[in-house]
């Protein structure tokens, strides 16, 4: 009868390998990549931003409701993780709203709130801003009533491409008119 403190030493072993292998080389083998000589951080393109739309929800003489709708695309080859997405809203030259979109990670340990965008695939993130009327700028609510307001939208995006163990913290800014 064979010994079953070999088969527990063989497990202990296999188990020990399989950590020292992910350890070195995991990232590359988990995405079926190859291993290569060289630790060159893999090249990632900038996902794309485009703001769709600001809409009015809801409007009287209390406030309004504002519905803004993102678009990121991503163009790289693997899957990205976007993380958050932070932006500011501007009616002519006057910030009316600021908000986000996710959260940023902190931490060794932290909620999975993120968003994956497949290879050359998109998604459409949208987000509710609530604006009170405390009597004061009448020309941008009157023009929100006609629906004449021009938008501008700035912001930023944070992803990282395939996992967050792969590539770095990657920040697009994007500022657009509407």
């Amino acid at each position: 009868m064979l010994n079953p403190r070999i088969f527990v030493g063989v497990a202990i072993a296999a188990v020990v390998a399989a950590i020292a292998l992910v350890m070195t080389a995991g990232p590359t083998l988990l995405e079926g990549g190859q291993i290569s000589g060289s630790n060159a951080a893999p090249q990632v393109a900038p996902v794309m931003i485009t703001v769709d739309e600001i809409r009015t929800v809801q409007l009287d003489s209390e406030g309004a409701t504002l519905e803004i709708v993102i678009s990121i695309a991503n163009p790289n080859a693997k899957s990205a993780i976007l993380s958050l997405v932070k932006y500011q809203i501007f009616a002519e030259e006057t910030r009316v709203a600021a908000g986000q979109i996710g959260t940023r990670a902190e931490g060794m340990v932290d909620a999975s709130n993120y968003y994956t965008i497949l290879s050359d695939g998109s998604v459409t993130l949208k987000d509710t801003i609530t604006l009170s009327n405390a009597g004061g700028a009448p020309e941008f609510w009157n023009s929100l009533e006609l629906g004449t307001t021009s938008w501008t939208v700035t912001g930023e995006a944070i992803f990282n491409l395939s996992s967050m163990t792969v590539g770095q913290e990657n920040i697009v800014e994007f500022n657009q008119e509407l």
